[in-house]
């Protein structure tokens, strides 16, 4: 549960902020609304991939890919 909870808390902070600041603007609640949810599922979709490289990283070194040449 803890690798889904983290990115999901992450996720909803991040729209709650949005919400927050989108509110200052006085602009309609219903778009506050849908802006702190589309910034909430970024900011899962970001925690998920941000954890992923960071296991990457701690893996070990990816091996280095070399580019072939176009002629």
């Amino acid at each position: 549960m803890k690798k889904f909870l983290k990115p999901l808390l992450e996720g909803l902070a991040v729209g709650i902020v949005f919400v927050s600041i989108t509110m200052l603007f006085q602009i309609p609640y219903y778009m506050s609304v849908i802006i702190g949810v589309l910034a909430a599922i970024g900011g899962f979709k970001n925690s998920i991939k941000m954890d992923a490289d960071n296991k990457a990283k701690k893996s070990g070194p990816k091996p280095v890919k070399k580019e072939a040449d176009d002629v």
